[in-house]
């Protein structure tokens, strides 16, 4: 990986040289052509030289310049290929590291094989210039000597050994220059040799240890496998013991409720056998019951208590409730217990499986060369044994888990089964209780809810507050509009400078340009010849104001971006305020809204409680109506007792008395007994009136 890593380098290094160079042939040739443009340049040049360029014929002009663009253009694409493959280099860089992470990834990513068909295309490009450039060469040599010998004037013959020269220097610097890149690509090219070289071994000993590895890890999963189904067989014993663990909860929780009924029962008969005694004894107490009752009565009555006493000697004989639900609480808990153990098992197994199936070997490609495909095939013959193993362990491993998914399902519906009884059961027990009890847990499920939306409330002005607090620390955070616009008038009039500055560079620029070129007319026309002294100062004067000038244009250019980029994210930052101020708002609206329709609720449920506050008042006043209205009857019935002539009274005594009295009083007692129905009516409907409040309150 380092190797590759340093080839990468200098691969990087070359490409820049290459680069380098073709700025510089790019410079050399501008400046060849700017040259050129100045004025006095072509008096500087012999008349001899322009004639031999006039008498050159134009068919050998324009082939040396296509062969300079050409150079130039097989340079450009030698780049490009060479960026190419600096971009191949860095994402074998990549693979290998991501084969340092996982060396279960090797097969996946096949094996790195270096493009040597770039190389030896650039060699041919590289070989076919240097022969064009050669050609190039012996042409301006053949074309150069003859004339250079018959020149008129002597000022004449040094300009063109001048020119002459500087080009040699040129030709000379470009031999070089293509020389330093033939020796560049040579060495890159022995280096991904010895690359590829080095590599080979390498990847034959990584599949050799990934044979191993394989080998081991097989072996592990085999004794794993063992293991897990000692486990199972186990698990099995075990699942026979809960399903006998959960018969014997079964038979206890049946006999329990059967003992619960009969002890319900016999509770009941108890209840009504004592208030038929208590009246009885009230009777006999007031001596008006000792007349009714008869022999038969008391005979009952002895046979009741007799009932009784019996009933209360098998409760005392019965087994207590904290007993038995010990005994169900600790075999439901060995139940989860052995639950918890066979998921374990069924985890590990599935995590065996998915283990084994990451360990097999993937499909392995051909797609190198004749002794790549036979290194393969030696990899495939030695992988046939270990996908045999792989296939036979498949197969238990399937068998085993069709097995375990069999005996999860008989499990689950003995379960579900259970759980049926189970409901059935307690359901005809807890009838009359939930019967008993449901007036109190719908007090009891009122004041519940009362209280959660009391909580509910409570919570909604917390998030109330949470959210006015956070929307107070983002208005803190943020910047006010009229900051804003201040920063924005800023920015926009530093923009507007810089831009007014450019403008008066440009203008500046082009006044400059338009002195130098009536400068240079000027010069042209009154000076026949200049010397080249003079001529260089000029150009160089001029260069280096045309320099500060773009160096000046371009540092406005910058800050003008610059300026643009704050501008731009100013109004990001604006925008971004801006959303976020509006969702604190939608939001802060949603949860009002949240709290007045909490409150409504509130509202609402705090008068059906007041109205179920009435009616109870209500209903005691009625209770208390209609126990003193019984407290009358029964002393008008004693009133009517006392006034009974005696069983040994003559009916002449009784002709006597007063009869309107007695019609008085028997009207009283008829009105009173229509007063109490009417009163017990009303209670019924008051009653009613109640239960349907709280069923209200309750939904």
């Amino acid at each position: 990986l380092n190797s590759l890593r340093q080839c990468l380098r200098e691969a990087e290094a070359e490409r820049d040289c290459l680069e380098e160079v073709l700025k510089e042939l790019g410079v050399s040739k501008s400046a060849d052509d700017d040259i050129l443009d100045f004025p006095g340049t072509n008096r500087l040049l012999s008349r001899r030289s322009r004639t031999t360029d006039a008498e050159m014929s134009p068919v050998q002009a324009e082939n040396s310049s296509w062969e300079q663009v050409n150079d130039v253009e097989r340079l450009c694409r030698q780049v490009e290929e060479l960026t190419a493959h600096n971009a191949e280099l860095v994402l074998k860089v990549q693979m290998l590291e991501m084969f340092e992470k996982d060396d279960t990834d090797f097969h996946d990513s096949g094996l790195d094989v270096v493009p040597v068909t770039v190389y030896d295309s650039l060699k041919r490009e590289f070989e076919k210039l240097q022969e064009q450039y050669t050609r190039a060469t012996k042409r301006s040599n053949t074309a150069e000597d003859p004339r250079s010998e018959n020149s008129p004037d002597v000022v004449d013959e040094v300009e063109s050994k001048d020119v002459d020269e500087g080009l040699a220097e040129d030709k000379v610097k470009n031999k070089e220059k293509q020389k330093s890149l033939e020796q560049q690509l040579a060495r890159a090219h022995s280096e991904l040799e010895k690359l590829r070289k080095e590599m080979q071994p390498r990847e034959t000993e990584l599949s050799s240890n990934m044979q191993d590895f394989m080998t081991a890890r097989v072996q592990e999963l085999e004794t794993e496998l063992a293991s897990k189904e000692l486990a199972w067989k186990e698990g099995l014993n075990e699942s026979d013991e809960i399903q006998q663990l959960k018969q014997r909860v079964e038979e206890l929780e049946e006999s329990l409720q059967a003992k619960e009924k009969e002890a319900q029962d016999m509770s009941e008969s108890v209840e009504r056998l004592k208030t038929r005694i208590e009246e009885l004894e009230s009777a006999q107490e007031q001596g008006t019951g000792a007349r009714c009752v008869e022999e038969g009565e008391e005979d009952a009555l002895n046979r009741f208590r007799v009932r009784v006493a019996e009933l209360e000697a098998e409760l005392s004989k019965s087994v207590p409730r904290e007993h038995l639900d010990e005994v169900q609480v600790t075999l439901s808990l060995q139940v989860e217990q052995l639950d918890r153990e066979r998921s374990d098992i069924a985890l590990r197994l599935n995590q065996a499986l998915l283990d084994l199936e990451r360990l097999c070997p993937p499909p392995h490609t051909d797609k190198d060369d004749s002794d790549e495909d036979d290194n393969k095939e030696d990899q495939s013959d030695d992988y046939k044994p270990s996908s045999a193993l792989e296939i036979s362990h498949r197969r238990t491993l399937s068998t085993v888990q069709e097995e375990l998914e069999v005996t999860d399902v008989d499990a689950l519906d003995g379960s579900c089964a259970e759980k049926e009884g189970c409901v059935q059961d307690a359901a005809s027990l807890s009838k009359h209780q939930e019967e008993l009890s449901a007036i109190k847990q719908q007090l009891a499920e009122t004041e519940t809810k009362l209280e959660a939306e009391r909580a509910l409330c409570e919570q909604a002005h917390a998030e109330l507050a949470r959210l006015k607090s956070n929307l107070q620390d983002a208005q803190h955070g943020m910047i006010s509009r009229e900051e804003h616009e201040q920063i924005r008038a800023e920015l926009q009039r530093s923009l507007e400078e810089s831009q007014r500055a450019v403008i008066a560079a440009c203008e500046a620029l082009s006044v400059k340009e338009l002195e130098l070129k009536e400068l240079q007319s000027q010069k042209a026309v009154e000076l026949d010849m200049m010397p080249k002294e003079e001529h260089e100062a000029q150009r160089l004067s001029l260069q280096a104001e045309i320099n500060t000038l773009s160096a000046c244009l371009a540092d406005l250019t910058r800050k003008h971006e610059k300026t643009c980029t704050e501008v731009f994210q100013v109004q990001r930052e604006a925008l971004f305020n801006k959303s976020e101020r509006q969702a604190a708002e939608a939001q802060l609206l949603t949860v009002q809204q949240q709290l007045a329709d909490l409150q409504a609720q509130s509202s609402h449920i705090q008068q059906l409680h007041q109205d179920i506050q009435q009616s109870k008042g209500i209903i005691k006043e009625k209770d208390h109506k209609i126990t003193e209205l019984s407290k009358d009857v029964f002393r008008l019935k004693e009133a009517l007792g006392a006034l009974t002539p005696p069983m040994g009274l003559s009916t002449c005594t009784t002709s006597s008395g007063v009869p309107g009295q007695q019609l008085a009083l028997q009207n009283r007692v008829s009105a009173l007994t229509q007063q109490l129905q009417d009163w017990e009516r009303k209670h019924r409907t008051v009653v009613a009136t109640y239960r349907s409040h709280l069923l209200a309150a309750v939904q």
